[in-house]
């Protein structure tokens, strides 16, 4: 059975050009990491100064190794906060459409 966790992410005061380039693949990972349902909801504050990232793992040693794949690792603070439950509101089906 996996864990559910809260993963808050403080980004660096001042965007450096370096951590500008890192975005892209950043993105193209939290897109991957989605779509295989490891992270369940990614957010971004309006201030660009948090993420927010729910992650489905079986351990926090799991979770780290992903978290060691984020292209902007080494320029973030990381805290991670262990989750009893996590509740989402139901993705709706959409209608069937019958030709």
């Amino acid at each position: 059975m996996k864990d559910v966790f809260l993963v808050h992410i403080k980004l660096p005061e001042i965007f450096s050009s370096e951590f500008y380039e890192l975005i892209p693949k950043q993105r193209l990972l939290i897109n991957e990491l989605l779509e295989q349902r490891i992270a369940l909801s990614y957010s971004l504050d309006m201030e660009r100064k948090n993420l927010w990232v729910f992650f489905e793992a079986k351990d926090k040693n799991e979770l780290q190794t992903i978290l060691n794949r984020f292209p902007i690792i080494k320029n973030v603070k990381v805290l991670i906060h262990e989750l009893a439950f996590y509740d989402a509101a139901p993705v709706p089906m959409p209608d069937p459409i019958m030709n």
